[in-house]
């Protein structure tokens, strides 16, 4: 089962000041360099869905598969999409959806999901408390049937998707950090931007994906 994790991250951030995929996490990390090593510790392949601020986004994190959005101003699932479509030309079998701004998600959480995730499942939801969070399970099915949605709010689009809930230990799947009242609180500072890496690699692009070269080492990049 190939599991393709869609990190969110197309967005304009008005709040934070900072495009959320470059803002600060921990250990140096940006929240999009710390998600991807999540995911990619649960075994999820992984990609970031990107719109404004992208070519930043990209100098940043160079290992990355990344995929634009050309109609992020849209609506959201006009970037959502764009994921799903890359994600199932990928051969996804289950596809994980996750915003950009919601970092704290354990790889444990997601290892249990995707161990969840059953043959008859459309989709999973973690929930902590009672309370829905992310990331957004869904089998190869419902991923084609969101294609199709016309629906312009996740949400929305999920309605027609039976989504099993499944109760996790971990409040990460439903902290968003999206307001610099938030980041000052959990941080104890303002948001500020993750250090650069010390070396980037020469892409290419394939089909509207930044792609890195096969071969180059990267340093320092937990996407690798």
């Amino acid at each position: 089962m190939k599991a393709v994790a869609i990190i969110l991250a197309a967005g304009e951030a008005r709040r934070m000041a900072h495009p959320k995929a470059l803002i600060e996490h921990e250990g140096g990390r940006s929240f999009l360099q710390s998600l991807a090593s999540t995911f990619g510790k649960a075994g999820c392949a992984v990609m970031a869905v990107i719109g404004k601020d992208g070519e930043a986004v990209r100098e940043q994190h160079p290992s990355l598969m990344l995929v634009d959005s050309l109609h992020w101003q849209e609506s959201p699932m006009s970037s959502i999409k764009a994921g799903l479509a890359a994600a199932l030309e990928e051969g996804a079998d289950v596809v994980l959806l996750h915003p950009v701004d919601m970092p704290a998600v354990r790889a444990s959480t997601l290892k249990s999901l995707l161990k969840a995730m059953g043959e008859q499942d459309e989709g999973l939801r973690p929930e902590f408390e009672a309370a829905p969070g992310f990331p957004v399970v869904l089998s190869r099915a419902a991923a084609e049937q969101l294609l199709g949605s016309n629906a312009t709010q996740l949400d929305a689009a999920l309605h027609g998707v039976k989504l099993r809930r499944v109760s996790v230990k971990d409040p990460g799947v439903l902290v968003n950090i999206n307001t610099p009242e938030t980041y000052e609180r959990l941080f104890g500072m303002q948001p500020k931007l993750a250090p650069p890496p010390k070396r980037r690699g020469k892409k290419t692009s394939v089909g509207g994906m930044s792609m890195p070269d096969a071969g180059i080492e990267m340093s320092a990049s937990p996407e690798e």
